[in-house]
């Protein structure tokens, strides 16, 4: 399975004006829980309660904010990018302005963990960032991650 599977244009959100993490985490769950049919809510409580072990925010101006579910068979994948960067504790303590939202199933699978894991190592990778911070809609984000193939081996 490849997070080019996963994000699709209706999975991409564009300019999101949250100021605060709690606010970004609180606009994508309401997302998920659209095209999931969790609830809204769980998501929130979840994303909130992992942020609590360690922040998910990678450096770069990039977080993955996760969390998983017993109703989910396979992983869900949104892809947002802020109006502007806020803070959001990351590693090497810069602001985020590129998130990617992963739900997973409980207990976690092979095919979640590895997308986990090619995901995070795809977005060390400065082409793929600049590529996603320079797209204008969400077609072309769609066709970036399509391009580079971020993509959790079987």
């Amino acid at each position: 399975m490849k997070l080019s599977d996963l994000v699709i244009s209706q999975t991409v959100i564009l300019d999101i004006r949250a100021a605060t993490k709690p606010e970004v985490l609180a606009e994508l769950a309401g997302r998920a829980a659209f095209l999931t049919r969790l609830d809204r809510m769980a998501i929130f409580r979840a994303l909130l309660d992992r942020e609590a072990i360690g922040s998910t925010g990678l450096g770069l101006g990039v977080a993955m904010p996760r969390a998983r579910f017993k109703e989910l068979r396979v992983p869900f994948a949104l892809f947002a990018r802020l109006g502007r960067p806020i803070e959001f504790d990351a590693l090497d303590g810069r602001p985020v302005d590129m998130i990617f939202l992963l739900l997973g199933p409980e207990p976690a699978t092979a095919t979640y963990l590895k997308l986990l894991i090619s995901t995070s190592r795809a977005l060390r990778e400065p082409v793929i960032r600049e590529r996603l911070r320079d797209c204008f809609d969400a077609n072309s984000i769609v066709a970036a991650l399509q391009d580079n193939a971020v993509s959790a081996p079987h």
